[in-house]
């Protein structure tokens, strides 16, 4: 497993498995031939991590900037970074590297269902059990508010809509309580909505406060709720990762930007993000890959975050992570899990991605700074299905 030690210097002991080759045989007589059964396939890890870098870099359509982590069996196996963090019209440049800190967008849902799902089995709650007694005393509920579980937002079936558009208003704590206020028609379809996970924002502090000897959170108070979602995060999820002080705001000076891919040509600047503290639930960690690779790590390979009953909760359901990954026709080795982030201004952005191998205990980060990149199945979003892609390929007979 990650080392604490580790993690902190930033670095890492390479673990190596070389899986056996299965020959069934069968001898009846002396002189009799030998019969070998089918090989088995085995998985190469170079090759996937060839592979990967083949089906990012393809076709001379590279981002500007991109780095990975991959892990095997709980321990940092690979890591990468090609291009640059900073390319700017004035010169300044800063080349990508694996403990640059960057936003991963979406994934922070995933880390959210997390410490949801522990704090459920804290509480020794349920995932169909209401969320109304834990929403602020003073806020209206609208219609349908009554009925909506954990699970419904967690799945994205509460029928909150906000068409994942403006942030500072649709995310904030005072939007949120309006949503609440409008309602909802429940049951509700599967509508992916940022206001699912942000609205923990202000539940994790709540459920909290119903754990014995927890500090008390004001549920009143958009900047208590902002305070105590990340701390208990902190606690409750990367502290278990040996990772200190994860936070929603941008890492000083030099933050890294985020780019169209055709910006380095046309001598345009790159984005930055600043703070995500107060649209934050949903989105908005600023992490290392080697950081995000370690909660993968952690996830699959122990019990420290959450029990295996919940873990299995979370895949089964898809909680904070991608349904649509579910009967994908990639999944050629058992079942794969993933998460993917995906940040668009007028072209410019960024997109992340984790993935998650069961059936040989293999996971990996992504997280490329610039839109507009064709990947070997597509352009921007089909980054995930290249990362799927490089791992089937790597599977030898």
């Amino acid at each position: 497993m990650f080392s604490h030690k580790s993690i902190l210097k930033k670095t890492f002991t390479y673990k190596w498995m070389f899986v056996s080759l299965l020959l069934i045989s069968y001898t009846c007589q002396n002189n009799e031939p030998v019969l070998q059964g089918p090989q088995v396939a085995q998985f190469n890890l170079d090759l996937f991590e060839q592979n990967l870098i083949d089906y990012v870099n393809w076709g001379n359509d590279a981002p500007i900037g991109w780095t990975y982590a991959i892990t095997k069996d709980g321990q940092l196996a690979r890591t990468g970074a090609f291009g640059n963090a900073i390319q700017e019209p004035d010169g300044t440049v800063e080349a990508m590297t694996a403990t640059k800190e960057l936003n991963i967008a979406s994934i922070t849902k995933f880390y959210t269902a997390i410490v949801v799902m522990q704090l459920i089995e804290d509480l020794n709650l349920d995932v169909d059990d209401k969320i109304a007694p834990y929403l602020p005393n003073s806020w209206s509920q609208g219609s349908g508010i009554d009925q909506l579980t954990f699970a419904n937002l967690m799945r994205h079936e509460s029928g909150f809509e906000t068409n994942n558009t403006d942030f500072n208003n649709t995310l904030s704590y005072d939007a949120i309580k309006q949503a609440v206020a409008n309602g909802v028609t429940v049951p509700a379809t599967r509508d992916y909505d940022n206001i699912n996970f942000a609205i923990f924002r202000i539940l994790i502090p709540s459920l909290q406060n119903n754990l014995p000897n927890a500090p008390l959170v004001s549920l009143e108070s958009d900047q208590a709720t902002q305070a105590g979602y990340k701390q208990y995060m902190q606690k409750a999820l990367f502290d278990k990762c040996g990772l200190n002080n994860i936070d929603f705001t941008e890492e000083q000076p030099n933050p890294a930007r985020y780019y169209n891919k055709n910006d380095g040509v046309n001598n345009v600047s790159g984005l930055t993000y600043g703070d995500w503290d107060h649209i934050s639930g949903g989105g908005g960690y600023f992490m290392t890959i080697v950081e995000m690779a370690a909660v993968n790590a952690y996830y699959m390979h122990t019990d420290n975050l959450i029990t295996e009953a919940s873990k299995t909760l979370i895949e089964d359901n898809y909680f904070g992570l991608d349904a649509y990954f579910s009967g994908d026709s990639r999944e050629e080795h058992g079942k794969y899990y993933g998460k993917n982030g995906s940040i668009s201004n007028s072209g410019q952005g960024m997109l992340s991605q984790i993935q998650m191998f069961p059936i040989n205990g293999i996971e990996i980060a992504v997280i490329v700074n610039s839109r507009g990149v064709t990947y070997k199945t597509g352009v921007d979003s089909f980054l995930r299905s290249s990362i799927k892609d490089a791992y089937n390929d790597a599977w030898e007979d």
